[in-house]
């Protein structure tokens, strides 16, 4: 792995704008849902399967036979808002699944330079403090409980 694949960070501007456009997305989005696992578990989903069915109950069936609309569950105008925003939301997070996904992995990168940084520290430590350098071995104290447990273990009889 190359040390320094990411050698950078978010400028205090860059940080704001991130931080505020992440702010307007909850501001234009006023209507948002968090529900319960108990109100979960009342929605039935539109998953893979059923989407095409919705699909064709929304823009074709009840546009053809208005008179089985009953409106116990909705007029036609609801399922249609309920339609467009369906897919307005799924457009929205897939953008963001994909923006997610490369701030998780930047940080993964970041994390891993930082994991092998500390390694680097953690050997320079143990071979200072083999040599008795001042304050060498407080760094090896420190550290080892993370390895404690790991590597090749002695053969018991």
């Amino acid at each position: 792995m190359p040390l320094n694949k990411i050698d950078i960070t978010f400028t205090v501007p860059q940080e704001t704008a991130i931080g505020t456009a992440i702010s307007d997305l909850n501001t234009n989005f006023p209507f948002a849902q968090n529900l319960t696992t108990e109100e979960k578990k009342q929605y039935p989903t539109t998953d893979n399967a059923r989407l095409p069915y919705v699909m064709r109950t929304v823009e074709i069936h009840a546009v053809n036979m208005p008179s089985l609309v009953s409106g116990f569950a909705g007029t036609l105008l609801n399922a249609q808002n309920d339609w467009k925003l369906f897919n307005q939301c799924e457009n929205f997070k897939q953008q963001l699944l994909s923006y997610v996904e490369k701030l998780t992995e930047t940080q993964d990168v970041a994390g891993a330079e930082l994991y092998q940084f500390m390694l680097e520290l953690y050997r320079m430590a143990k071979a200072a403090a083999a040599n008795n350098v001042p304050g060498a071995q407080a760094i090896v104290d420190d550290l080892a409980p993370l390895f404690e447990g790991q590597g090749t273990k002695p053969d018991t009889i």
